[in-house]
């Protein structure tokens, strides 16, 4: 029996067997190599990019916002106390003038006739009280013929009073320091004693005020000799300090709010009556407390937190109690400590225990 092309066959099924499983080994072993770089790929996938900052202590001051319209603290219009025509006009607007500062003067003729007349008439029955009183000293006249001569005197006397006061207020002056705000008078215009219409109008700028109004809610957080800081658009980069000076008594029934008044020192005159400030009331300063940057914290129905990352990439929530906030920084009460990494960027998307990638650290200032 020729057993040769049994054998060849044999062989023949023995070497593809041998194929067969060599080519099921590769696979297996790509198959496997292939699993692990995926699971590393995924590993990488799932960290998620944050930037964080480096958790620090600072100073963080409460602050109530609002506004205000400055306002000059002492304010007047002038008047004429006398009748007349304006003669002469000493100042322009815009000018400082000093508290007795002559401004104007009227036409002062009649006024000086009057004076020189009474200054006559004084002089004469001054004399005759003179010469009264030797004769009633040595009893050559009644006491009561005296007394009646002293009572004109003295009558006498009173107008010379009022001549000369009269001649003076032709003399128009400054009732207070300040700037002249606005100029009526014209040289020439008619005068009328006290009638209500103005010579010039005075505003005394080296000390304004600001009045605001607050919720009645924020009464126990204020006191006089709090600090306020005023922003102007007229100086933009360039805060301006006030304090605290009156405080109302009462609150107002029909808006809810009560009157706080600033004062503004203002030695340069720089500011004006008028300017519009946004005021930001400062109640209390904390020192050595820990602060965060506001976009930091995420609220929900009344509840803080943050996120916060430990050295092995891990990031975990973590609710706080806030404190004083201003513009930029909230006070964290409770809840994290100094040196801790905070994540400020990307924690949107975070989840407790999600694990992160971080691409910025930054320190905080």
């Amino acid at each position: 029996m020729n057993t040769k092309p049994i054998l060849n066959h044999l062989s023949f099924v023995g070497l593809t067997a041998l194929i067969l499983t060599s080519s099921l080994l590769l696979n297996g072993c790509g198959q496997a190599d292939a699993s692990n770089q995926s699971a590393q790929q995924e590993e990488q996938l799932v960290r998620i990019p944050v930037a964080t900052e480096e958790v620090r202590r600072g100073t963080i001051t409460s602050s109530f916002k609002t506004t205000a319209t400055l306002e000059a603290r002492d304010e007047t219009d002038v008047i004429s106390k006398a009748n007349g025509i304006v003669e002469e006009i000493y100042v322009e607007e815009g000018q400082y003038v000093e508290q007795g500062e002559l401004l104007a003067k009227l036409r002062d003729d009649e006024y000086r006739i009057q004076l020189a007349q009474a200054q006559a008439e004084l002089n004469s029955i001054q004399q005759e009280l003179r010469r009264v009183k030797d004769m009633a000293d040595r009893d050559m006249i009644s006491a009561d013929a005296y007394d009646k001569l002293r009572y004109q005197a003295d009558l006498q006397q009173a107008r010379f009073d009022m001549a000369k006061l009269n001649l003076t207020e032709t003399q128009i002056r400054a009732p207070i320091a300040g700037v002249i705000a606005a100029r009526y008078a014209k040289s020439g215009n008619m005068i009328s004693q006290y009638q209500a219409q103005k010579l010039f109008h005075i505003i005394a700028l080296d000390q304004l005020e600001g009045n605001v109004y607050l919720p009645e809610r924020e009464l126990p957080y204020v006191a006089v000799g709090q600090a306020a800081q005023l922003r102007l658009s007229a100086f933009p980069e360039q805060p301006i300090t006030a304090t605290v000076v009156r405080i109302s008594p009462m609150i107002d029934t029909q808006s809810g709010t009560f009157k706080v008044v600033l004062s503004v020192a203002n030695p340069e005159r720089k500011l004006k009556s008028g300017m519009f400030a946004q005021v930001n009331l400062d109640y209390a300063t904390h020192d050595n407390a820990i602060t965060v940057p506001r976009y930091a914290v995420q609220s929900l129905d009344g509840q803080h937190s943050v996120f916060t990352v430990d050295a092995e990439g891990v990031a975990h929530k973590v609710d706080v109690t806030l404190g004083f906030e201003d513009e930029t920084h909230v006070e964290i009460v409770s809840g994290i400590n100094a040196g801790e990494q905070l994540v400020v960027s990307g924690q949107a998307n975070l989840k407790d225990a999600a694990l992160v990638q971080v691409i910025k650290s930054e320190q905080q200032s």
